[in-house]
């Protein structure tokens, strides 16, 4: 009979089930998403800026926001399903509790990890500087992750 350590095989709450995703690919799934979301929003406001008061401009204008609006609505869709957004799934990574692996649900998704790092972001920008600093850590997991008991894995 072989001589084994059963204490080895056993899996803490806090270590992933699978393979952490790395700070680059997060960063990468970022910029995507970033660039899906800030091109719309940067032609509408050119569109905005550059043209005058007339009826043509406002309907380009009109387009362009609700172009934002559909992108904006299928990445809260996507992530609040699947634990992606676009950015996300073109890395193969996604969001899953940190415990226990699985879908973390809606509210921790969009509510905890978007909205309230959105507004806290938007009061002190320095957060987001700390924020993105943590993925660093040997978890990997930054201070919207910790807070809403969130980590990254690969797919």
């Amino acid at each position: 009979m072989q001589d084994r350590d059963y204490q080895a095989d056993v899996q803490t709450p806090d270590q992933p089930t699978t393979e952490l995703a790395s700070p680059w690919a997060r960063l990468a799934a970022f910029i995507i998403d970033t660039l899906i979301i800030g091109i719309p929003a940067l032609i509408l406001g050119v569109v905005a800026f550059v043209s005058g008061e007339d009826e043509a401009s406002f309907g380009l204008i009109l387009a362009g926001l609700a172009i934002f609006i559909v992108i904006l609505v299928v990445q809260l869709v996507l992530l609040g399903t699947r634990g992606q957004t676009i950015g996300k799934i073109a890395l193969k990574i996604r969001i899953v509790d940190a415990q226990t692996g699985a879908h973390p649900g809606w509210p921790r998704l969009v509510l905890l990890r978007t909205v309230v790092n959105g507004i806290i972001t938007g009061i002190l920008f320095i957060y987001w500087i700390v924020d993105s600093l943590f993925i660093f850590r040997g978890d990997h997991r930054t201070i919207h992750d910790l807070y809403s008991g969130t980590r990254v894995d690969k797919v």
